[in-house]
């Protein structure tokens, strides 16, 4: 039987780099972060956004998810979402990553099967755990690590039978896995200059 997918993008934190403000809605290009991920999202039916006010998913094709402990991070948005969705696995990517494709959504899609998680890796070498594929069978390993207070997402990973997909293999620029987290890099991407 085929797997089912959804979608979550996680915009719950509290933006302290980029002093308090909503990076879900900082705009390049007239649009907003989050505008940009619904397009990128728009093939999957079951879309979620985890996120501390559920305003934000207000004239969007998201279904908000609440913490049900704040303070927890990205690991407890990634158990209400998995918890709550009918699909057996859920894309995954943060509300800062405004250069996210749905070429690369369909790629994780596509290497994802087999697997309990799939995340990115750069050409550098670094994993992205907010950028992935999670499948219910991750979901009593996440909720271990919130019971145990470890909330490190790094850590389903490693007690979970997940891969990666290498973007070395891939056409995919690094940059497709940009973070925007401080008004630096905000100001960086508006110019246009490379994110440090």
């Amino acid at each position: 039987m085929d797997m089912t997918y959804g979608a979550l993008v996680l915009a719950g934190g509290n933006a302290r780099r980029m002093a308090g403000a909503n990076k879900a809605l900082l705009q390049w290009e007239r649009r907003t972060f989050l505008s940009r991920l619904e397009e990128a999202l728009q093939g999957f039916d079951e879309k979620f956004l985890s996120a501390r006010d559920p305003a934000l998913a207000e004239h969007t094709a998201f279904r908000p998810i609440l913490d049900r402990v704040p303070g927890r991070g990205p690991l407890e948005g990634l158990y209400r979402a998995l918890s709550a969705c009918r699909s057996d696995a859920l894309l995954v990517v943060a509300c800062d990553m405004p250069l996210f494709s749905a070429g690369l959504a369909q790629a994780l899609i596509d290497a994802a099967p087999g697997l309990d998680a799939l995340v990115c890796r750069d050409r550098t070498g670094r994993i992205h755990p907010l950028c992935g594929v999670y499948t219910k069978a991750c979901l009593p390993v996440v909720e271990r690590l919130l019971e145990t207070g470890d909330l490190r997402v790094r850590q389903v990973l490693e007690q979970t039978h997940s891969g990666t997909l290498d973007l070395g293999d891939t056409a995919f620029p690094d940059t497709v896995l940009t973070n925007v987290n401080t008004p630096e890099q905000l100001h960086a991407l508006l110019r246009g200059e490379p994110l440090t």
